[in-house]
């Protein structure tokens, strides 16, 4: 079964409407997301009842972004752990914000630099130049930009996606293997 086949009886995704976080506490989430980043601080809604039913006591955070998508942030204050918190190796998990270009990856980086945010970059991805930091919750933020060949790039890597993809697991798969017996 090709591409097509298996996508033309789907209706598109539209695009992310939000990736949702745990937070240590929602005011500290507020001021990272808000007064250094200057997202848009959208929505703060208490809830004392879990989506699926019963007693759970908690805030969903609301972050807009130019595009119209958020990043959200959920605070449990029952279930606060700072251990829970702690920075998270960008590989396990991290968030990627878009800016336009160059001159706007620096302004972050000298707005975040001027909050005491620590960063690393920017690094050149080849497609892509960012600076990474982590947020109050240890979610490893990036700040990209697109370089002059982020399509070119894309398009190419596109065209060799499923080779390239093939090669890797059959490379890799006993590796998995020896490393946990219930991968398939």
């Amino acid at each position: 079964m090709n591409e097509t086949d298996r996508t033309a009886s789907l209706p598109p995704v539209l695009g992310v409407h939000h990736a949702a976080f745990r937070c240590f506490d929602a005011e500290e989430t507020r001021h990272f997301y808000e007064d250094i980043l200057g997202l848009e601080f959208a929505a703060a809604l208490a809830f004392d009842e879990s989506p699926g039913g019963g007693p759970l006591e908690y805030m969903h955070l609301f972050f807009k972004m130019a595009d119209g998508n958020f990043v959200a942030f959920f605070d449990l204050p029952d279930q606060v752990d700072r251990k829970r918190f702690k920075p998270v190796n960008g590989f396990i998990k991290h968030i990627a914000l878009k800016v336009a270009g160059e001159a706007e990856l620096f302004a972050f980086r000298d707005r975040m630099t001027a909050a005491g945010v620590k960063l690393e970059g920017p690094i050149d991805h080849g497609f892509v130049r960012s600076i990474y930091s982590f947020d109050p919750n240890g979610i490893q933020v990036e700040i990209t930009c697109p370089t002059e060949g982020h399509d070119r790039i894309l398009a190419e890597e596109k065209a060799q996606a499923r080779t390239v993809l093939a090669q890797w697991s059959a490379a890799t798969r006993d590796r998995k293997r020896a490393a946990d017996p219930t991968f398939a």
